[in-house]
């Protein structure tokens, strides 16, 4: 062999024994695993901003301490969004069901647990003393009395930029709410007076919007839906007589409404639907004849009599004791023409015979009228001449006759009243 050729084995590397290969390809195989991991892990991080909002709530994102979007789109509501990972954006979603605020203590006198058993009565004869400023809540009302009172608002979040921004978290919101909530309903019951309080009588859209209008100048974002009068209470010191008057109004009202049913009643005795229609005519009848309008009261006079004759007025139909008394006078008058009619074709028959005969009418109409008078239901008592001393013994059949037809007279008037009803 030359030796200036190359060798080739000289210049060739090392080969490796087995424990440096094995080593080499775990290092090989850990790198490529490395590899792979840190590119899950960046695609994890890359996804995980995806977030979700439910159906109650709404989602910001601030990118940088920044809101994302313009005004109108800054509000995300119910879907899936992506959002870049944190700390480049942060989610902050808010609550927008409604809340209840109960203002119990504040504007009610001091209660213990051992009071929770105890009737009206038992808390007027232990707390009668002087409210403590303390520790009894209080209103006053705008005639310078005192009540207590409980409360319920239910307010919610509609404007979540403006409540994020100025506010930010749940309990500083209850805490802003309830602090407004009393000035507003101070201020509210400062106008109306005690008795109006002690009715519920209260103006709940004055009182809600004082206190929306606090809110909103404070930009909190924060709407109140409700304003609820729990319960209310006169001071238990005076609780008595505050029941006295209201016992007397309740007694007040169940009298006229007592006498509401029985004028109802009554009209609807006397003239059925119509009554109303009818009475408003006579009022104003009796008015004009006060006036000393005689024209308008014989107007009014007609058409009361129409509606008598008619038995209606206004479409309506009069009933009653008016359309009773109406029948009856309609059936007397029909009986008095028909009587007159045939009296008068009796004595225009009888005419001509007395024209000619005089004294012989004269007996026949006398003989007629003592059979008339004599027939029937009638006792007959004959005289003799001479002294004159009588003795009656009426007939106790007549007697019996008499009493049957009044007691069927009777009977059947009420059964005429009870078919007319």
């Amino acid at each position: 062999m030359d030796e200036t050729s190359p060798n080739i084995e000289a210049d060739a590397p090392p080969a490796l024994d087995p424990a440096q290969q094995s080593l080499s390809e775990a290092l090989r195989v850990s790198f490529g695993i490395l590899k792979i991991v840190m590119v899950v892990l960046l695609m994890a991080y890359a996804f995980s901003g995806t977030f979700s909002v439910g159906s109650n709530e709404v989602a910001l994102r601030l990118r940088f301490g920044n809101y994302v979007g313009s005004p109108g789109q800054r509000v995300l509501e119910r879907g899936t969004y992506l959002a870049a990972p944190f700390p480049i954006e942060q989610i902050v979603k808010v609550d927008t069901r409604p809340s209840t605020l109960l203002l119990e203590d504040e504007f009610w006198f001091e209660t213990t647990k051992n009071d929770s058993g105890l009737t009206r009565s038992q808390l007027q004869f232990q707390k009668a003393g002087p409210l403590h400023p303390l520790r009894d809540g209080s209103l006053i009302t705008g005639d310078s009395n005192i009540v207590h009172a409980k409360w319920a608002l239910t307010w919610r979040i509609t404007d979540p930029v403006a409540y994020l921004t100025n506010i930010g978290s749940k309990e500083v919101a209850q805490e802003l709410v309830t602090l407004t909530s009393q000035q507003g309903i101070v201020h509210s019951i400062a106008r109306l007076t005690a008795d109006e309080i002690l009715r519920g009588i209260v103006n709940r859209e004055q009182m809600l919007g004082l206190i929306q209008q606090r809110l909103d100048d404070m930009r909190t974002g924060i709407t109140i839906d409700q304003v609820t009068l729990d319960k209310v209470s006169a001071p238990l010191r005076v609780m008595r007589s505050f029941d006295a008057v209201t016992s007397a109004e309740s007694d007040r009202a169940r009298r006229i409404v007592a006498a509401q049913q029985e004028r109802a009643r009554i009209l609807g005795e006397t003239a059925g639907e119509a009554s109303e229609p009818l009475l408003d005519l006579v009022n104003a009848y009796s008015q004009a004849t006060e006036l000393e309008d005689p024209a308008h009261a014989q107007e009014i006079e007609t058409l009361i009599d129409t509606a008598l004759l008619e038995l209606k007025i206004n479409d309506s139909v009069i009933g009653g004791d008016v359309a009773r008394v109406m029948n009856k006078a309609q059936t007397y008058r029909t009986q008095i023409t028909e009587q007159i009619a045939t009296e008068a074709q009796s004595f225009s028959q009888l005419l001509p015979q007395y024209q000619l005969n005089p004294r012989l009418v004269m007996t026949k109409l006398w003989e007629d009228a003592r059979e008339q008078i004599l027939t029937g239901d009638v006792e007959t008592f004959y005289t003799v001449p001479g002294q004159l001393e009588l003795q009656f013994n009426r007939d106790p059949e007549i007697q019996k006759e008499r009493q049957k037809e009044q007691l069927r007279s009777q009977k059947k008037a009420q059964e005429d009243a009870e078919s007319n009803r």
